[in-house]
């Protein structure tokens, strides 16, 4: 069995956190042998979208926040998860994917660090735009959901 390289942006990766629809499937891909990489740009939107939960939706204690933070980053330190550096050449290469279609800044960024990638991941994300961009500029493209 081969392992399978994975590039989970931000709306798939906070699934592993956050219970909801597709915690499942992540809970698998974490399960396997596999090497998971993320954006250094998913670092700030996951702590971002935590803290929304806690400021805007009220949907987690602080001490929730807290303890999912503390998870997340010590996946990340125990090198669970890798980080893809961002560099000028996935800015660069973010402004073809915007210059073909719209796409938002960041998701341009995810969609151009996964595809810097020497070995092609497949691509895990929840949004379908995303999802059809991603598939479109040839990456396997999952939904966990």
């Amino acid at each position: 069995m081969s392992i399978v390289t994975y590039f989970v942006d931000t709306s798939a990766l906070f699934k592993r956190y956050v219970f909801e629809q597709g915690s499942s499937f992540m809970d698998q891909i974490f399960s396997e042998k596999s090497s998971v990489y993320i954006s250094t740009v998913t670092l700030c939107e996951i702590i971002s979208n935590l803290r929304r939960l806690v400021d805007i939706d009220n949907l987690i204690s602080e001490k929730e926040f807290t303890t999912i933070k503390a998870a997340f980053l010590a996946d990340i330190g125990n090198e669970i998860i890798d980080i893809v550096d961002l560099t000028p050449s996935i800015i660069l290469k973010s402004l073809d994917i915007c210059s073909d279609e719209y796409v938002t800044p960041l998701d341009s960024i995810q969609l151009s660090t996964a595809l810097s990638m020497a070995e092609k991941p497949v691509f895990v994300c929840s949004d379908r735009k995303l999802l059809r961009l991603a598939a479109k500029w040839g990456l396997q493209a999952v939904n966990p959901a």
